[in-house]
Protein backbone atom coordinates (compact mmCIF):
# COMPACT_ATOMS: atom_id res chain seq x y z
CA UNK A 1 0.00 0.00 0.00
CA UNK A 2 2.69 2.49 0.96
CA UNK A 3 4.82 1.35 -1.97
CA UNK A 4 2.31 2.88 -4.37
CA UNK A 5 2.37 6.14 -2.40
CA UNK A 6 6.16 6.20 -2.70
CA UNK A 7 5.89 5.64 -6.45
CA UNK A 8 3.44 8.52 -6.75
CA UNK A 9 5.69 10.80 -4.68
CA UNK A 10 8.67 9.85 -6.83
CA UNK A 11 6.73 10.60 -9.98
CA UNK A 12 5.59 13.96 -8.56
CA UNK A 13 9.22 14.82 -7.83
CA UNK A 14 10.18 13.97 -11.40
CA UNK A 15 7.33 16.09 -12.74
CA UNK A 16 8.45 19.05 -10.61
CA UNK A 17 12.00 18.57 -11.88
CA UNK A 18 10.61 18.43 -15.41
CA UNK A 19 8.85 21.79 -14.89
CA UNK A 20 12.18 23.28 -13.77
CA UNK A 21 13.89 21.88 -16.89
CA UNK A 22 11.26 23.49 -19.12
CA UNK A 23 11.70 26.79 -17.30
CA UNK A 24 15.45 26.51 -17.95
CA UNK A 25 14.77 25.71 -21.61
CA UNK A 26 12.57 28.80 -21.92
CA UNK A 27 15.38 30.96 -20.52
CA UNK A 28 17.93 29.37 -22.85
CA UNK A 29 15.75 29.91 -25.92
CA UNK A 30 15.11 33.54 -24.97
CA UNK A 31 18.87 34.14 -24.67
CA UNK A 32 19.78 32.56 -28.02
CA UNK A 33 19.68 35.05 -30.90
CA UNK A 34 19.70 34.37 -34.66
CA UNK A 35 19.19 36.35 -37.88
CA UNK A 36 17.06 35.36 -40.85
CA UNK A 37 17.50 37.11 -44.19
CA UNK A 38 15.05 37.38 -47.08
CA UNK A 39 16.03 35.48 -50.22
CA UNK A 40 17.14 38.70 -51.93
CA UNK A 41 19.00 39.96 -48.84
CA UNK A 42 16.93 43.15 -48.53
CA UNK A 43 15.37 42.29 -45.14
CA UNK A 44 17.12 40.92 -42.06
CA UNK A 45 15.21 39.98 -38.93
CA UNK A 46 17.02 39.23 -35.69
CA UNK A 47 15.08 37.46 -32.99
CA UNK A 48 15.43 35.18 -29.99
CA UNK A 49 14.67 31.50 -30.31
CA UNK A 50 11.67 32.24 -28.09
CA UNK A 51 10.26 34.43 -30.92
CA UNK A 52 11.06 37.88 -29.53
CA UNK A 53 11.95 40.21 -32.41
CA UNK A 54 15.15 42.07 -31.54
CA UNK A 55 15.83 44.00 -34.77
CA UNK A 56 14.63 44.47 -38.34
CA UNK A 57 17.01 45.82 -40.99
CA UNK A 58 15.76 47.04 -44.38
CA UNK A 59 17.80 47.83 -47.48
CA UNK A 60 17.67 51.42 -48.74
CA UNK A 61 15.31 52.41 -51.54
CA UNK A 62 12.61 49.82 -51.04
CA UNK A 63 8.97 50.59 -51.84
CA UNK A 64 6.30 50.27 -49.11
CA UNK A 65 4.63 47.23 -50.71
CA UNK A 66 7.98 45.47 -51.19
CA UNK A 67 8.88 46.14 -47.55
CA UNK A 68 5.56 44.74 -46.34
CA UNK A 69 5.84 41.61 -48.46
CA UNK A 70 9.46 40.89 -47.57
CA UNK A 71 8.99 41.57 -43.85
CA UNK A 72 6.03 39.18 -43.69
CA UNK A 73 7.86 36.49 -45.67
CA UNK A 74 11.08 36.81 -43.68
CA UNK A 75 9.29 36.95 -40.33
CA UNK A 76 7.34 33.80 -41.18
CA UNK A 77 10.59 32.11 -42.18
CA UNK A 78 12.15 33.08 -38.83
CA UNK A 79 9.08 31.96 -36.87
CA UNK A 80 9.16 28.58 -38.62
CA UNK A 81 12.76 28.16 -37.45
CA UNK A 82 11.75 29.12 -33.90
CA UNK A 83 8.82 26.69 -33.90
CA UNK A 84 10.87 23.77 -35.23
CA UNK A 85 13.73 24.36 -32.79
CA UNK A 86 11.40 24.79 -29.81
CA UNK A 87 9.48 21.61 -30.64
CA UNK A 88 12.67 19.58 -31.10
CA UNK A 89 14.22 20.84 -27.88
CA UNK A 90 10.98 20.42 -25.90
CA UNK A 91 10.70 16.80 -27.07
CA UNK A 92 14.32 16.16 -26.13
CA UNK A 93 13.79 17.73 -22.69
CA UNK A 94 10.65 15.64 -22.18
CA UNK A 95 12.35 12.41 -23.26
CA UNK A 96 15.30 13.04 -20.96
CA UNK A 97 13.31 14.12 -17.90
CA UNK A 98 9.80 12.68 -17.80
CA UNK A 99 9.12 9.32 -16.26
CA UNK A 100 7.99 6.64 -18.69
CA UNK A 101 4.23 7.20 -18.89
CA UNK A 102 2.31 4.86 -21.20
CA UNK A 103 0.48 6.69 -23.98
CA UNK A 104 2.75 9.77 -24.00
CA UNK A 105 3.72 10.75 -27.57
CA UNK A 106 7.48 10.90 -26.92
Amino acid sequence: MFGNFGDIMGMMGKINSFKDKFSDLKSELDGEIFTTTSNDGKVKITMSKLATVKDIELAEGMEKEEIEDLVVMTLNKALEQVKNEAIDRAKKTAQENLPNIPGMPF
